[in-house]
């Protein structure tokens, strides 16, 4: 019987997967020892699992897909129906970081990223290595 070959992924696919668990470690980094979290923008509590990982600048581009320091915990009633609330989520990380801050990642978020395969490998790894170390 002849073994399979593992189909290499795509980058489109790992990116996929990158994303999906900075999701999980965006939600999980939240919560509390019960596993609850609260909306960033509205402050609704729920489990972290019912949550999203909301992004503070608008758009999924290869530069603010993967940017840690934008994303926190939102429910789907600010994420989705109320369009990120961006209006408060900007103003939340302006007051935690500075208006210098927010201003260098809006213009970082403007950069065009492409992701290669090793760096979305390496990011992989080192996103399973932090829900390790959270769970």
């Amino acid at each position: 019987m002849k073994k399979r070959k593992k189909k290499t992924q795509t980058v489109a696919q790992l990116k996929k997967r990158a994303w999906k668990l900075l999701s999980e470690i965006v939600r999980r980094k939240y919560a509390d020892s019960s596993g609850f979290s609260r909306c960033y923008t509205c402050g609704d509590a729920a489990h972290w699992s019912d949550l999203h990982a909301g992004h503070a600048i608008p758009g999924r581009t290869g530069a603010v897909l993967l940017d840690e320091d934008i994303l926190r915990p939102q429910d789907a009633k600010c994420n989705i129906w109320g369009r990120g609330m961006h209006h408060i989520f900007a103003a939340k990380l302006i007051k935690e970081h500075s208006m210098d801050w927010w201003e260098a990642k809006l213009a970082s978020a403007k950069q065009v990223k492409k992701w290669s395969r090793s760096d979305l490998l390496s990011k992989i790894e080192e996103y399973q290595a932090k829900i390790a170390a959270l769970t």
